[in-house]
């Protein structure tokens, strides 16, 4: 029930919601509130019909929809949830039931169980940007954000060597599914995101067998591929007339549609700019993560009058607003005191106004939301995921916009594709993150999804590493090293499916954040390759991008840059490393420095020091235990000898990474 004099959700039976939420040391317990048994059986049998929650469930908002109640909560049932429709038989034609390719040229030991192993590392890149057909050195650049660059699966194709010789094992591509015709006034479906037609590959990219050679040609390689969808939305939608030849979602019904009232479905979706409407699930414009028309921050700058002082974010002042000064928590804002995001985020329960309904049921800007209560779109949606593995021989998945449908639905969407799924979870609160993996979060919880992007590390670790403001994180190594510990101690169902990043296709490239300074970019981009789970290393960082979307063709796909080098070590390394391998933290005097092992023989030296630096680095408070006998501890990158100081500190001669290994390994690396 809510909390006294709280109206935004807390806790609901059968939730796992930590009272520490969004708080900076999370040592307390969390809650197990015990289930109805009417709230259960509507979460795992399908034939029970929706519960009706009670005056008082209802008061929290819809945060019960997320456990499978049937979305049958809120302030206002009638105006926040739409009817479940009857499925109809005069659906739009579905593509089933096709012979599946044939079988995979890759052992069988890469194969656990009906879901593959976990890959070792994974090279992310856009189709639209990475290769040309046919492409040169010569092809002009293209680095516009919202339009077509021409990049092809054939091209990709052609280019496979330069991904391999790198190292990677598995590459993640971008959706390559028809989208959305023309242009809207946010641009076009370059980057795979506003599906028009789920059945067919869009042309912009190529065919359907472009498709599949592409997947049999990672597979001759012994490489696998990551596919990218999306569940959550399709593509731009102004009015009846847009929807008609979508495929299979053509009726209007098949999208939500919260606030509408009294509007036309037409007024409804009319807006191409300032919305709402549609409702959105993201911020406050419609009240989704706080009160609405509240501003979402949690903190604010605190001006300085010292004309001196740099601007916080050492020059990443984007996600600050060019902070002159300190910034501070806002005790008028949403958030509880001590939050660790700076905004409320999916699973912020705590933030003043959190609604779970609207974040589950609004729209991304003018992107029509699916509503998968309707029989139809939920039995098409999971349709289709079988029938698109099966037909291209998909290896694993990565899901767009997870956090914003329902645990029981993304249940049954990772049992229907029989391969494992990545999800997309912009959050801080690591139990709402391990949720992702189980519901409820632990080994007896449902599964929910096989892995999740680690954004709560994500966020600590650009602080950290490159001075862009966060909550406790930035230019401190120390907290993100107890955050590593701390998603350890996590009820995940495994950290090693978890995909650790520092830049994508959203966010700004980890070279502009650092102010292209090659030690501070080489010692994030080695917590990357180094920490427990599944690094993902985004195209065009082996050579030095500052935009987050350019082409790559321009380049050459140069094989010896420092940056291709660079990878191609880390790759080789990581290979020695099994996934399962213990991860410990040790204890630095420097909160600029991070110290962590895998297993007894390796141990990961890094920190946050300029590259102008010439005193080198120093790591003390912590002790390197003595190698076994007959070996000596090396620096796998190359780049430094060890050294103990007169005090017992661990020194280096560099500010770059070090990776220390016994001397035998560094051997079976160099053959």
């Amino acid at each position: 029930r809510p909390r006294a004099g709280n109206a935004s959700p807390f806790y609901l039976p059968g939730c796992e919601i930590p009272p520490w939420g969004l708080m900076a040391r999370p040592s307390m317990p969390y809650l197990r509130l015990s289930c109805p048994v009417a709230l259960a059986l509507a979460a795992l049998l399908t034939a029970v019909p929706p519960v009706h929650c009670s005056a008082a469930t209802a008061a929290a908002e819809g945060v019960c929809e997320r456990l499978g109640g049937g979305g049958a909560c809120g302030k206002d049932t009638a105006l926040l949830q739409r009817p479940v429709v009857a499925h109809r038989s005069r659906g739009p034609q579905q593509q089933l039931g096709r012979t599946a390719p044939a079988a995979p040229l890759r052992p069988p030991s890469t194969r656990l169980g009906n879901r593959r192993e976990v890959p070792r590392s994974v090279y992310f890149l856009p189709v639209d940007r990475f290769a040309q057909t046919g492409c040169t050195k010569e092809t002009p650049a293209c680095d516009n954000d919202n339009d077509w660059c021409n990049g092809t699966l054939r091209g990709l194709i052609e280019h496979l060597d330069y991904i391999e010789e790198m190292g990677f094992e598995a590459i993640w591509i971008t959706p390559v599914v028809k989208q959305h015709p023309g242009r809207t006034a946010s641009g076009t479906g370059c980057m795979g995101y506003w599906a028009h037609d789920i059945y067919k590959i869009d042309e912009h990219f190529g065919t359907p067998q472009d498709m599949r050679d592409l997947v049999q040609e990672l597979h001759r390689r012994n490489m696998v591929i990551i596919y990218d969808f999306v569940g959550n939305h399709m593509g731009p939608i102004h009015g009846e007339a847009s929807i008609r030849d979508m495929v299979p979602f053509n009726e209007s019904r098949y999208f939500n549609q919260l606030f509408i009232g009294n509007m036309s479905f037409d007024d409804y979706t009319n807006k191409s700019h300032s919305w709402p409407p549609p409702a959105q699930a993201m911020w406050s414009q419609s009240g989704a993560q706080c009160t609405q028309g509240m501003d979402c921050s949690c903190y604010k700058c605190k001006e300085s009058l010292d004309e001196d002082l740099s601007v916080v974010g050492d020059g990443a002042t984007e996600s600050v607003g060019g902070c002159r000064g300190e910034m501070v928590f806002d005790p008028e804002g949403p958030c509880p005191e001590g939050a660790l995001s700076k905004y409320c985020m999916p699973g912020d329960y705590a933030c003043q106004g959190y609604n779970e309904t609207i974040t589950l049921r609004g729209w991304f800007y003018d992107l029509g939301d699916l509503n998968q209560t309707d029989p139809f779109v939920r039995k098409a949606q999971l349709d289709w995921i079988k029938w698109f593995v099966t037909e291209y021989d998909i290896d694993y998945l990565r899901l767009d916009t997870a956090a914003f449908m329902t645990f029981d639905f993304l249940s049954e969407l990772q049992e229907s594709a029989n391969v494992s799924i990545m999800g997309e979870v912009t959050t801080t609160n690591l139990t709402y993150h391990a949720n992702f993996q189980s519901n409820p979060p632990g080994p007896d919880g449902r599964e929910v999804l096989d892995g999740v992007l680690n954004f709560p590390l994500y966020y600590s670790a650009i602080a950290g590493f490159c001075g862009e403001w966060w909550p406790y994180s930035q230019w401190n190594l120390t907290f993100l090293g107890e955050r590593m510990e701390a998603q350890l101690e996590a009820p995940y169902r495994s950290v090693e499916r978890l995909g650790n990043f520092i830049d994508n296709h959203d966010v700004t490239r980890l070279s502009k954040v650092c102010n292209q300074d090659s030690s501070r970019i080489t010692n994030a981009l080695t917590w990357v390759m180094m920490a427990k789970g599944t690094p993902i290393i985004y195209y065009g960082t082996e050579s030095n991008f500052s935009e987050v979307r350019t082409s790559l063709w321009q380049t050459g796909y140069d094989t010896k840059s420092e940056g291709f080098l660079f990878f191609k070590t880390m790759n080789a390394i990581r290979a020695q490393i099994p996934a399962t391998a213990d991860l410990k933290v040790l204890s630095t005097e420097d909160s600029g420095t991070l110290v962590f092992s895998r297993g007894s023989k390796v141990f990961v030296f890094l920190n946050n020091l300029a590259a102008s630096n010439s005193d080198g680095s120093t790591y003390c408070g912590m002790a390197l235990p003595d190698p076994e006998e007959g070996m000596e501890w090396v620096d796998a990158l190359g780049g430094s000898e060890l050294s103990t100081g007169s005090t017992g500190c661990v020194e280096f001669a560099t500010t770059g990474p070090v990776v220390l290994v016994q001397k035998p390994v560094l051997a079976i690396l160099q053959k």
